[in-house]
């Protein structure tokens, strides 16, 4: 099995823009729970919850990237494209 390594070098995680991109995402999924802890229907919620997963994979981008597993191929692909 292949070490699995972050989208995101040493130098880029240490970068200014990263850091305030971090900072972005943080605030935003905040916002998106306060939301998400609000009266909503199910589609609703179902968008919000979608939104809040994009959120955390555009965070997760400097750690090590999860082996595949076959439900997730579609994930996968989207994060190597």
């Amino acid at each position: 099995m292949e070490k699995a390594e972050p989208v995101l070098n040493s130098v880029d995680r240490q970068s200014a823009v990263w850091m305030k991109i971090q900072n972005y995402l943080e605030a935003r999924l905040a916002a998106l729970r306060v939301r998400n802890d609000k009266e909503l229907d199910q589609v609703k919620t179902a968008a919000l919850r979608g939104r809040i997963s994009e959120v955390k994979q555009f965070m997760a981008l400097d750690k090590p990237v999860p082996p595949v597993q076959a439900d997730d191929q579609g994930d996968q692909d989207a994060r190597s494209g």
